[in-house]
């Protein structure tokens, strides 16, 4: 057994002077009786306990029941067992639950590609569910921005694989760290919610089918639940859809081949609410758990099936062994917390979350430095748009298709409900009293006489004019179309044609079409404010006027034609990936098409610069691989065996500069161009990492290319295989082409 005592750091700012993120102290939190095992440790003590129980026992295990959480596996008494309780979200303790704290959205903590936020973010959700006496958390959310409209884009990590799978493993090892277990989700190939459920004239509701080939499968949809399942995610939750015609939670396919054959997944599959359609076909094909059950699909169900040899009794041991070793996995049964929604588990976390949200936010315009502002020459400002405010029915959105106000989470079992939220207008009339500004204001967008007025207003001519527009987007929806709400862009339009330096926030869900005005010269700045958590406020307000110096970076490509996407959400029963591999920035490139701006890309207040980009192949005799780069956080529950396919094959070191005159950070972002033999997009993204520099400083960086990072999915032999020929190195700060630093090469 292996004890882990996990650290965290908490960070606060001082809205004073900017250092490498923001002035942060420090405050360590210790997390006790974390007692973690490894697999086969947990394994042994699940199947000691199994062998206690009755064939009935057994049987109700593999189906939820009622109960106060959102799912609930039975108690056993004699056992001492209390049974397990099941909460949504990726992004907090959800489910209405209260005194929990709504932390930012996945899309928001990918923007900030910074591993070490990944974790934290993880690992602080991780202590809510744990207070709570929650064993099994519902995230990450990790499936694929794969259409710009899907209404759950803003619980995933955005459109690339690996990004994806890099916040998927750090969040698995976030949480578990805190000894509740991590459920990926939705598996697999749920990139919309269009007829995620139908009812046929005959049989079950269905989903959708998502329609695939082998290599899309592997080198797009299934990577970042490899990377899960390497990080020892302990269960996985099939998804409402079908995969090539056969439902999720019942398809051999993807769950005994794919998930429990080819990565080797010791945990448990349950499913989605309500997406098991058949029970006996479901347990023989890889379902473990049903939830919520009691619909008399599996549980107290299969015991007939035993009996009249339907199921064996050994495949039941060996679902409920998958169920029980996640809970030993993480000392589940070493002194966790009774089941208590009702406590106040949020702490200071707070503080955190602001540093996140701000870590997210990307700077996408900004002529002649417009930004940061300067409070002691800029003294007036005019703010418009609802979004700017507070939405007018409290603090929940009630799943609404649009939102009049500023929004700090996407709606479905994602959200969390916030015991505040802090808009940017009450933020900015703060500021204006600390700091002696003149502030107008009109949040009615659909008041345009009174919005050509303030326009008039002689005291604000030569003022900043900042306009808030926002997307919302819930699960259960797709949005309708990528613009922004309650006509955003006309409210942009009428401010931008009178006003001189007009600065945009956009607080969206996901991409957004912004060519109705984002040529326009009076628009001089633009900042994607993403959905940056109840901080927003502080969070912008920080960006704006240079406390933080913003450092976010797009996880998806913003279009300047929806259709240029390449991708739709189908209307049909069927969702045909004919893309391929060819997604987001890869069809851009394959296609040639410009887009406006270029997944990967953000600004930054200070600028950078790329030198002496040194290729090594790393050798057996090698001294310094260990610590020459960010090698993978091991767990003892991590599943080693698929990790061996992440050991580094080669190195690429390369300075950065900062070149400013402002502490800052930038994003390298390495892609590669695989040799022809892979049949692979021009370039892929396979490695990152934030640095923070201050004015003046350089710092070396080292990056690692593993055998997986190299290598592609080879369907004739079914398996993954590193090409013979050149592989090309590209060191950037966006997918863009103009944006390549250095470039390299190494054959093989």
């Amino acid at each position: 057994m292996m004890h882990q005592y996990v650290y965290f750091l908490i960070f606060f700012n001082v809205c004073i002077s900017y250092t490498n993120t923001v002035n942060i102290q420090t405050k360590p939190y210790k997390v006790t009786n974390v007692a973690t095992r490894t697999w086969t440790e947990a394994i042994i003590l699940a199947k000691e306990f199994v062998a206690q129980m009755t064939l009935e026992e057994k049987c109700n295990m593999t189906a939820g029941v009622a109960g106060h959480c959102a799912g609930f596996v039975t108690p056993i008494p004699h056992l001492n067992f209390g049974g397990l309780c099941f909460q949504d979200s990726p992004s907090g303790v959800g489910d209405g639950i209260q005194f929990s704290t709504a932390f930012v959205a996945g899309i928001q903590i990918a923007a900030t590609w910074d591993r070490d936020l990944f974790y934290q973010r993880a690992a602080a959700i991780g202590q809510e569910f744990r207070g709570k006496g929650v064993h099994f958390a519902l995230g990450p959310m990790m499936n694929i921005d794969r259409n710009a409209l899907h209404g759950r884009n803003w619980e995933g990590f955005g459109a690339d694989p690996y990004l994806t799978g890099e916040n998927s493993y750090y969040y698995v090892q976030g949480l578990q760290d805190q000894g509740v277990v991590a459920t990926a989700k939705h598996y697999i190939c749920n990139e919309q919610e269009s007829n995620r459920t139908y009812h046929p004239k005959i049989g079950p509701s269905q989903g959708y089918s998502a329609n695939l080939d082998d290599k899309t499968m592997h080198e797009i949809y299934l990577w970042p639940f490899a990377e899960s399942v390497a990080a020892g995610a302990g269960s996985v939750m099939c998804a409402y859809n079908q995969v090539n015609g056969t439902q999720a939670c019942q398809n051999s396919k993807i769950l005994n081949e794919l998930l429990k054959g080819e990565l080797g997944f010791q945990g448990n599959v349950m499913s989605d609410w309500g997406a098991t359609k058949v029970g006996i076909e479901s347990a023989l094909n890889g379902l473990d758990i049903e939830m919520p059950g009691q619909d008399g699909l599996m549980g107290y169900a299969l015991l007939q099936a035993i009996r009249n040899g339907s199921v064996t009794e050994a495949k039941i041991n060996d679902m409920v062994i998958r169920i029980l070793a996640p809970y030993y996995l993480l000392g589940q049964d070493l002194n966790y917390p009774p089941v208590n929604l009702n406590d106040d588990v949020t702490r200071d976390h707070y503080l955190l979350n602001r540093q996140l949200g701000t870590a997210g936010i990307i700077l996408l315009k900004n002529t002649n430095n417009t930004l940061p502002f300067n409070r002691n020459t800029d003294k007036y400002y005019s703010i418009y748009g609802s979004a700017a405010s507070r939405y007018s029915d409290g603090v929940d959105p009630h799943g609404l298709d649009g939102l009049d106000g500023a929004l700090y989470q996407g709606g479905g079992s994602g959200y969390v409900r916030s015991t505040y939220f802090i808009d940017p207008l009450t933020t900015l009339l703060i500021s204006a009293r600390d700091f002696h500004l003149q502030i107008q204001y009109i949040i009615d967008q659909d008041d345009y006489v009174a919005i050509n007025r303030s326009l008039e207003n002689s005291g604000f001519l030569d003022g900043k004019c900042l306009v808030f527009i926002n997307a919302w987007s819930s699960e259960g929806r797709d949005r309708h179309n990528l613009f922004a709400y309650h006509n955003g862009d006309n409210l942009v339009k009428t401010v931008a044609a009178r006003c001189a330096s007009t600065i945009v926030i956009v607080n969206s869900v996901s991409q957004l079409n912004v060519e109705a005005w984002i040529d326009n010269s009076n628009v001089t700045a633009v900042v994607w404010a993403g959905l940056p958590g109840p901080e927003y406020g502080q969070a912008i307000v920080d960006i704006l006027f240079g406390n933080y110096n913003p450092g976010g970076k797009l996880v998806f490509t913003i279009a300047k034609n929806d259709s240029d996407y390449g991708t739709n959400i189908t209307e049909t029963y069927n969702s045909n990936y004919t893309e391929g591999v060819f997604l987001d920035y890869r069809h851009f490139d394959k296609n040639n098409i410009t887009p406006r701006y270029y997944f990967g890309y953000g600004l930054s207040y200070t600028t950078f610069s790329f030198s002496t980009l040194i290729i090594t192949k790393i050798s057996q005799e090698s001294t310094n691989v260990h610590t020459s780069y960010r090698r993978r956080r091991i767990s003892s529950y991590s599943n080693r065996a698929l990790l061996k396919f992440y050991e580094p094959l080669y190195t690429i070191t390369f300075i950065v500069t900062n070149t400013g005159n402002m502490n800052g950070s930038e994003v390298p972002q390495l892609y590669i161009g695989f040799p022809d033999e892979a049949a692979q997009p021009p370039k892929i993204l396979r490695g990152f990492e934030r640095v923070y520099l201050d004015a003046g400083e350089s710092k070396k960086m080292t990056l690692a290319l593993t055998s997986r990072d190299i290598s592609y999915w080879n369907i004739i032999n079914q398996k993954w295989t590193v090409a013979s020929g050149k592989y090309t190195v590209w060191i950037a700060i966006s997918a863009s082409n103009s944006d390549i630093k250095l470039e390299g090469f190494f054959n093989i």
